[in-house]
């Protein structure tokens, strides 16, 4: 099948870059391939060995679903997290846990949260050790790791950071609560409510996620009294809570 050219050459400077990380290799030099990786799956469609690891495999299948490819891998790994996390509380969260509620989001990844034992649990199970990682939103012990070619993070007890306050899920007893439950291909994945996630990307300044999220609560309605809840529990400035009800302000039919 032809490729195109800006295809042809994402796949080489992949190539290139995958060969140079079994070499001695430099933080600036996986995220280079991260980023190049990434694109060529989003240009092309493609599966890919994970970076630095094995001989570089690039498919240009027409037919290839991520969407479909990410549910076929979420099913199986959400019953072995539930055997770590035993009776701990976790959840899907971000990007595509609000896809699976019907918001127009979309990313490559995979990401949960939980508690830290049961982090610690599933680390051993799958025989990868945690490490503590602190971004500019996110501070957690974490596993990442890929599944078939698709990336996942798991959080143990993360702390997200905005520009002004924190928000940490562990202490937020109605987010577990009000998790929703989305059958997966015959598994039941359970999500972070539309609220949560909408409080979350106030917090952290994420219009297009808010935009999204807002489009799909005014559509289908929402919980203003678990919004309450949350953002009693959350602690979180009154400069945030009155951003969160200026998204919603416009409609009319919360529960």
């Amino acid at each position: 099948m032809a490729i195109s050219a800006a295809q042809a050459s994402l796949a080489v400077r992949y190539a290139s870059l995958h060969e140079a990380c079994n070499s001695p290799r430099s933080y600036a030099l996986l995220a280079e391939t991260v980023r190049v990786f990434r694109l060529l799956r989003l240009a092309a469609g493609s599966a890919f060995g994970a970076p630095g690891g094995g001989t570089a495999r690039v498919t240009f299948d027409p037919g290839w679903d991520p969407i479909a490819h990410q549910e076929q891998v979420l099913g199986p790994l959400v019953r072995v997290i539930e055997e770590a996390a035993s009776d701990a509380p976790w959840a899907l969260i971000g990007a595509t846990a609000i896809r699976l509620q019907g918001v127009e989001a979309h990313s490559p990844n995979l990401e949960f949260i939980t508690t830290e034992p049961a982090l610690i649990a599933l680390g051993e199970m799958l025989g990868i050790p945690s490490d503590w990682g602190q971004g500019r939103h996110l501070a957690a012990n974490r596993l990442h790791f890929m599944r078939h070619d698709v990336p996942v993070f798991v959080f143990g007890d993360p702390i997200f950071h905005g520009s002004y306050e924190s928000l940490s899920p562990r202490d937020v007893p109605s987010l577990w609560d009000a998790r929703v439950r989305v059958e997966v291909n015959g598994t039941g994945v359970m999500c972070t409510p539309l609220e949560w996630e909408l409080i979350l990307a106030v917090c952290l300044g994420a219009q297009a996620r808010i935009q999204a999220l807002r489009t799909r609560m005014l559509e289908a309605g929402y919980d203003t009294r678990l919004v309450v809840r949350l953002l009693r529990e959350g602690r979180v400035e009154q400069a945030t809570e009155e951003a969160v009800w200026a998204v919603l302000e416009e409609h009319e039919g919360g529960l």
